[in-house]
């Protein structure tokens, strides 16, 4: 659930609303408020992710933090990528 927010953030701040419908499009599985709740928790509570409020409203946004983590996940997604295929070759 984590890589599925952060990924969602990757695309820029999300209300609590769009960023709910965004994970759940991308989970084969129902996405409760509750355990998003709880993972907006988990990932703020490690500098992930922030809450900030705006004028018009609050959203979640990733910190340096999160963007940083979201681009060694794709290099290792990368790397995992041309190693399996580099071993269905031989």
């Amino acid at each position: 659930m984590s890589v599925a927010v952060l990924t969602a953030l990757h695309e820029g701040p999300l209300r609590y609303s769009k960023l709910h419908h965004a994970v759940s499009q991308a989970s084969p599985d129902v996405v409760h408020a509750r355990t998003l709740t709880d993972t907006l928790a988990y990932l703020r509570a490690h500098d992930l992710v922030e809450h900030h409020q705006g004028d018009d409203g609050a959203d979640y946004r990733l910190t340096h933090g999160g963007v940083e983590l979201l681009d060694l996940l794709g290099e290792i997604d990368r790397w995992s990528r041309e190693h399996r295929a580099s071993g269905e070759r031989t």
